[in-house]
This record gives C-alpha cells, sequence and structure tokens, in this order.
C-alpha cells in the first residue's frame, strides 16, 4: 500500500479549507452543504469527510487559518509600527469586502441552538484571547505600549472592539469612518501616559 506524502495531505486541506471559505462567503455557513465545498474543488463528498468529520470543523480551521494570518501581522508589530493601526488592520479583510461578516452574524445567531457551533466558536474566542494576551504581554515588555494591569482584560477589550467596528461598518457602511473609530479606541486604551 503507497504511503501518502504528508506535504499532499496538507495541500488537499488547505484546497478543502479555500473551498470552504469561498462557499461560506458565497452562500452562507447555514446553507452551504459538504457537497458544495466539494464541488468546490472537484471532489468527492467522501474526500472532504477524510480531513474534516463535520462542517463545524471545518469552520474551526476556517477560522484557525485566519487567526494564524493574524498572529503573525501582529508579530511584526512587537518591534516596530503603529500598534494601533497595526491591530486595526486585523479587520481590513472585512472592510475591504474580502470577507462576509455576515457569515459570523450568522454563526453566533446559530450558536444559541447548536451547540456544536457554540462550542466551535468558544474555542475560537479562548484561542482569539491567549493570542491577544500573549502579544499584549509582548508589546509591553518591549515598552511599546503603556503598562498594563490585567492583560487578559485589555486582549478581551481589544477583541470587542475589533467585533465593535465590523458591526458599526455592517450597520452605517463607512469603513474609513469605522477603522478610525477603532484606532482613535486603540490607542486611547494601550498608549502610554494613560
Amino acid at each position: 500500500m503507497p504511503k501518502v506524502v504528508v506535504e499532499y495531505k496538507d495541500q488537499a486541506r488547505d484546497r478543502i479549507v479555500d473551498a470552504a471559505l469561498a462557499v461560506f462567503h458565497s452562500k452562507g455557513f447555514r446553507s452551504a452543504t459538504m457537497e458544495d465545498i466539494a464541488k468546490q474543488i472537484g471532489v468527492s463528498k467522501g474526500a472532504i469527510y477524510l480531513y474534516f468529520p463535520t462542517k463545524t470543523a471545518l469552520l474551526a480551521q476556517v477560522q484557525q487559518r485566519s487567526r494564524e494570518r493574524i498572529v503573525t501581522a501582529w508579530r511584526r508589530l512587537i518591534e516596530t509600527g503603529d500598534v494601533a493601526e497595526g491591530i486595526a488592520r486585523s479587520i481590513d479583510e472585512v472592510l475591504s469586502g474580502e470577507a462576509d461578516p455576515g457569515v459570523w452574524h450568522e454563526l453566533v445567531a446559530e450558536a444559541a441552538t447548536d451547540p456544536e457551533i457554540r462550542q466551535a466558536l468558544r474555542t475560537d474566542h479562548d484561542e482569539d484571547l491567549v493570542a491577544m494576551t500573549d502579544f499584549l504581554r509582548r508589546l509591553e515588555a518591549r515598552g511599546r505600549v503603556r503598562t498594563l494591569r490585567d492583560p487578559r482584560t485589555v486582549a478581551g477589550i481589544i477583541l470587542g472592539l475589533l467585533h465593535a467596528a465590523v458591526l458599526d461598518y455592517m450597520l452605517r457602511g463607512r469603513k474609513e469612518e469605522s477603522r478610525e473609530l477603532l484606532v482613535r479606541e486603540l490607542r486611547y486604551l494601550l498608549e502610554k501616559g494613560r
């Protein structure tokens, strides 16, 4: 029996995640099916299930990939750059229209009645909180932000501000204003001398 090459498995997983992101964006999470995702990349539904046992497991991987990309961008801010602007860039995909904030809000609504989605979102939030807390501690150690008595609480506030900025954009449709408000809020929260 031939061995499956690890790189091939990683590439297959990446292709599935890319397809899921596109399908979730176009159809919404609830309406998207594993069949839709399989069709997007030209494989059988069974091939998707080899890598992801449920649509929610696939969602968790989509969220993980997004977090990894954002955390990589944050790491560059530890040494240099405008911290508030850099954190605000975390939502640029949403403000540019590349990501659909409606999918996120749909998931939050579904979490009220679907324990599997609730757990996936809870895990995602907890991982975001850990990443942001670590990021803030590193910024603080480098003297890039004011001294934080409770970095975990500040991390939770920042995540709340990011969500609020997306909601503000959805409701008002003015991305520059939403982004500028977010940057002002982040500066108020993090700048030295406060």
